[in-house]
């Protein structure tokens, strides 16, 4: 049974069932009575195009590299300091709600249940009010670009349909119509807890109407504001549009027409019963869904999905609850990506909140590298199609240190933005993130042997190996990334934290497999790898410490958290694959176990909030996917097991202190690792099976062979 199912309705967002389409996200809560479906669509963002020309230039560079080669890593992280703005990037914000409110005299309800179905994208509340059987049902149609609400009941109900949108707006309900005409805010401080509306720049704006379809009942507009239906069977279709036309075009001026397309859309839509809407969605969905399938043998517990993550939890196996997730993971992906959409940020499509936590945006030093990492294997190359949009966006806006190439930091926007962000040089300044995107092509080309998709973006290659020739400097022969940083984490130096370093391994692995990638792809086109080579082996390698772990800095320097949440120094093992050889997986089974070992207790404080940033969410996921392709599927499986007990809401999604995707996509990337390993032409079924799935079988996932295998153990 492929469905999350719950005897109580959501009385938390984490608690509501996700549905999308790729560009429309919606929320359902479930409420018997006063229900609410929370509403996100992809280009809500806060901000507008604007370019910030500030230029890291020569001499800057070079002072900080002479700083870090004296050992002066102090003055180097002071120095690199001075010159960060701690600006934010734009945030990606909630529309709002739809409220829909069942007028009744008592309100006892009676034998509820709720589901999210898998195989459908539909979602489904049932229960019995005051002795009226009434069931509904939501959708975000995949064919029809709307989302739709049905509900049904025994006997004649009366309803009030109302939209809370909490963005800057005006609203009319007329003829069974609500529309809202409103635009998102100029900016955002998450820091400072304020949204400002200037008029003085443009910001995004947006239009979305709600129409009341009856099959048996009347409608009445309810103060102007809202619509009152009454009958036993009727549905609503919600259709919002926005402006924005590109991340280098203001959302006015230079928009798109979005008024008229919302209305085209929602009378599109109510030229189709909702039968006819219903299957032309599952249709559509089930067209990606159904390529792919998981089973493990095992009890199937028949008890609700919150009930069984708990239990899981505490040790109970449940081999059942272990493919759930693994098609759940395969249902966020399709429905938060699609052609044409934007990729997915830090929550997918699905974030609550005006000012949300990390912005909700794009951060490329792991968490949107890992809303990928299963599309391809499980046979959804579609769904890859948004980040290669938002990897040739950010090429074409460039770099800040006046070089060749391309090159953004550590967190991006709707708008682009490459500029440094944050006041801490240990996760902002960080400038191979580009090379690590283009890590995508090449996975994306090695499961679909589609070499015209390579020749379209072998320039988007080329312009991040000029930015890194660029950048690179020479020692002792070798070439280095420098001044480096490995993401977010400190060393200590004399007793002090300092995160500017004068190579750090995770530059060095993603440079090694980058060149190693583009070497490849130039011989694949008949271009000439020459100058690609003799980068590649002058690139220094990755040390190993005389404690036998991966040397994560060019010194062996006492870590300020030795437990911490970012294993960045283990890229070159996974997800690359440029760590081969029994020395080096022994050097990284140490690393990640050193890691696991001190890694439970961290906290952080992040805009005056203190945040456990342990190993959950998606560094529960990147560990178990190591330990995966380790070969161990008893270290795999505690993974999957702390992930039940620390990363999990109850409506499955994951937690990084708050809702984060990645973790979801990274999780299900560990079990396909456990399942098959791929590289160059060689295949290997179960490499790091546990115990526990004594018998199972795979269909239709995809490895670097470009082929889909079938197989069964």
């Amino acid at each position: 049974m492929r469905k999350l199912w719950y005897k109580k309705s959501a009385k938390t967002w984490n608690e509501a069932l996700p549905i999308g389409n790729g560009r429309l996200g919606a929320m359902v809560f479930g409420e018997p009575i006063s229900d609410r479906v929370q509403i996100n669509e992809e280009t809500l963002w806060s901000g507008y195009p604007k370019k910030d020309d500030t230029v890291y230039d020569g001499a800057f560079l070079s002072n900080v590299r002479t700083l870090v080669k004296r050992r002066k890593y102090e003055e180097a992280y002071d120095a690199i300091r001075s010159v960060l703005k701690g600006e934010e990037t734009a945030a990606y914000l909630s529309y709002g709600y739809v409220n829909v409110d069942i007028i009744a005299e008592r309100g006892d309800i009676k034998d509820y249940s709720r589901e999210l179905d898998l195989e459908s994208a539909v979602t489904t509340t049932r229960f019995e009010l005051d002795g009226n059987e009434i069931e509904k049902s939501a959708f975000v149609s995949l064919a029809d670009d709307v989302i739709v609400y049905r509900i049904k009941s025994a006997k004649s109900i009366s309803v009030r349909v109302a939209s809370a949108c909490e963005l800057q707006h005006s609203i009319t309900a007329k003829d069974g119509v609500i529309t809202v005409d409103g635009r998102c805010p100029t900016s955002v401080s998450v820091y400072n807890h304020l949204l400002e509306y200037d008029g003085e720049h443009e910001s995004i704006p947006f239009r979305s109407m709600i129409r009341a379809v009856p099959v048996s009942g009347d409608i009445t507009v309810y103060g102007g504001s809202s619509i009152r239906i009454i009958g036993t069977d009727f549905m609503l279709l919600f259709s919002l549009k926005t402006g924005f036309n590109g991340y280098d075009k203001k959302p006015i001026t230079e928009g798109k027409e979005y008024k008229n397309e919302c209305l085209s859309c929602l009378n599109s839509a109510c030229a189709f019963s909702y039968q006819e809407l219903l299957e032309r969605h599952e249709k559509e969905y089930k067209k990606y869904f159904d390529r792919v399938s998981f089973t493990l043998e095992g009890e199937d517990f028949n008890e609700p999905t919150d009930e069984r993550i708990k239990k899981a939890a505490e040790g109970r196996v449940d081999n059942k609850l272990v493919t759930l997730l693994f098609d759940f993971s395969r249902f966020l992906a399709i429905c938060s990506n699609g052609i044409g959409t934007q990729a997915t940020n830090l929550q997918g499509i699905w974030n609550e909140e005006l000012l949300p936590l990390w912005r909700c945006n794009y951060t490329i030093n792991i968490n949107t590298q890992m809303n990928y990492w299963t599309v391809n294997a499980c046979d959804l190359p579609e769904m890859h199609a948004p980040l290669f949009k938002m990897i040739r966006e950010l090429k074409d806006v460039g770099n800040h240190f006046g070089l060749r190439g391309w090159a953004p930091f550590h967190n991006t926007d709707i708008w682009r933005d490459n500029s440094v962000k944050s006041f801490y040089p240990a996760g902002s300044w960080w400038v191979t993130g580009g090379a690590w995107l283009c890590r995508h092509i090449w996975e994306h080309y090695a499961h679909t042997r589609d070499k015209k998709f390579l020749e379209d973006n072998y320039d988007v290659f080329v312009s991040q190996a000029e930015f890194l020739q660029d950048y690179m400097t020479e020692k002792d022969g070798e070439f280095i990334i420098s001044p480096s940083a490995s993401p977010e984490n400190y060393f200590l130096f004399n007793g002090k934290k300092c995160g500017i370093a004068e190579w750090s391994a995770m530059d060095q692995e993603i440079c090694i497999d980058f060149f190693d990638k583009l070497i490849k792809i130039s011989e694949i086109l008949d271009k000439d790898s020459t100058p690609y080579r003799a980068v590649l082996e002058r690139l220094k390698p990755v040390s190993i410490g005389t404690d036998g772990r991966i040397l994560e800095w060019n010194e062996p320097f006492d870590e300020d958290d030795k437990g911490h949440r970012h294993i960045s120094h283990i890229y070159g093992f996974y997800p690359a694959d440029v760590l081969t050889g029994d020395e080096y997986a022994a050097a990284v089974r140490k690393s990640v176990d050193t890691r696991v070992g001190n890694g439970d207790e961290v906290h952080v404080k992040y805009g005056g909030k203190a945040f456990h940033c342990g190993h959950i969410g998606w560094s529960c996921a990147w560990i178990a996917c190591v330990y995966a392709r380790l070969g161990d599927g008893e270290s795999f499986m505690d993974q999957v097991r702390k992930f039940w007990r620390n990363c999990t809401y109850d409506n499955m999604f994951s937690v990084c202190n708050i809702f984060q995707i990645e973790a979801n996509f990274g999780i299900a990337a560990a079990i396909i690792e456990a399942l098959v390993q791929s590289h160059g032409d060689k295949v290997v079924t179960t490499p790091a099976i546990p115990k526990e799935w004594e018998h199972g079988e795979v269909k239709g996932l995809v490895v670097r062979t470009g082929e889909k295998i079938d197989f069964a153990w």
